[in-house]
């Protein structure tokens, strides 16, 4: 399965809610994952609380699976604030059956705060662990009460250390990562050894699940889950390992350079007149302000004998929604810059004047 299915997969769902924004999309996976805790926990419940009927052991399996739910959105949440105090934009929040994902627009700009969002996760995931700790001392031993604070004790602390394992992408490897790249002053060695990390993690939790599958402690549904959970381990070291090979190819890039040439002409003017001054290069249409890129498809539909007089203004796709980027833009700051946006084209701007358009494609087509 590539990247690209694998996102898709992780992502496809609906919108639970929009916090400060943030788009939080429940994927469909986590209702199988509910209804399976639900089947398996509703038994174990009623053996552990004498007098219990089925409706209520379903009920407390029920909140145990929304316990699960939310401690993980409030772990992604701690991620998503710190990365928002950073000034750092968060895209969306995605909790599904393999736990969540925090999107974030771009990198952090230095290692210490990458270490503080990596962090931020397992660290309201172990306070939330602590409550439900504290619950266990004072309620009553195998009460209704002592069932939901043991839920809340485990679920959290379970996700606070397994995510403080030192591979990517768990938050442990994403926190290694930020302190390689704070000693070597270079982020991509950063990826390499986390990445690396992170494979070995990726099979020792394959390993451990065969191990509990075995021994009989765990259900074929949970070692299915296990592998599912070792196979995204897998395959987000290796993203990261793929990444700090692009890493010389990022240090690389340079707006300028990247950036088509562009010629400058009236909105006003015809196609032939534009076509005449541009001599190969990007149209830009300009009233004062630039108003519109030429579409060179449209402008190819032109027939040859309409050319001189067909008016510009037609052809044109609106600038309003492009943005501007400095020529001396290098590097991850450029990265970082089409992150932010998202746009599909810039306006290359030097000392104040439009020199060129840069196409996100074109970067894109530079780290491969």
């Amino acid at each position: 399965m590539s990247t690209t299915n694998v996102l898709a997969f992780r992502r496809s769902g609906f919108t639970l809610l929009r916090f400060k924004g943030i788009p939080v999309t429940l994927g469909y996976t986590w209702l199988l994952l509910a209804a399976v805790v639900v089947i398996v926990y509703a038994p174990i419940v009623q053996r552990s609380v004498p007098g219990l009927s089925v409706g209520a052991a379903l009920v407390v399996a029920a909140l145990f699976a929304l316990t699960l739910l939310v401690s993980v959105f409030l772990h992604e949440l701690g991620h998503a604030l710190v990365s928002l105090r950073a000034g750092i934009g968060v895209r969306r929040i995605n909790l599904d059956a393999l736990g969540g994902f925090t999107e974030m627009d771009r990198e952090a700009p230095r290692p210490g705060t990458a270490a503080a969002i990596a962090l931020a996760g397992p660290a309201v995931s172990a306070a939330l662990g602590g409550i439900g700790l504290a619950g266990l001392f004072i309620t009553v031993p195998g009460s209704l009460s002592w069932q939901l604070s043991f839920q809340v004790c485990v679920a959290n602390l379970l996700v606070a250390v397994y995510n403080l394992l030192p591979g990517l992408p768990l938050d442990g490897g994403k926190a290694l990562q930020a302190g390689i790249w704070a000693a070597t002053g270079d982020r991509w060695t950063g990826y390499r050894v986390a990445g690396w990390a992170g494979r070995v993690v990726a099979l020792a939790t394959l390993a451990a699940g065969l191990w509990l599958f075995t021994a009989r402690w765990f259900s074929g549904f949970g070692l299915i889950l296990l592998v599912f959970v070792a196979f995204e381990l897998w395959r987000g070291a290796s993203s990261a390992i793929r990444a700090a090979r692009m890493g010389p190819r990022v240090k690389a890039l340079d707006a300028a350079a990247l950036a088509r040439p562009v010629a400058l002409v009236p909105a006003a003017a015809t196609l032939g007149e534009a076509l005449a001054t541009a001599a190969g290069r990007e149209v830009v249409a300009v009233d004062g302000r630039p108003v519109g890129v030429l579409d060179r498809a449209a402008a190819d539909a032109v027939p040859a004998d309409q050319v001189g007089a067909m008016p510009l203004a037609g052809l044109l796709r609106s600038a309003t929604s492009i943005p501007g980027i400095e020529a001396d833009l290098k590097g991850q700051a450029l990265v970082d810059a089409i992150g932010r946006t998202g746009a599909e084209r810039f306006f290359v701007v030097d000392e104040g004047r439009l020199t060129g358009l840069l196409y996100t494609a074109d970067v894109v087509k530079a780290l491969r």
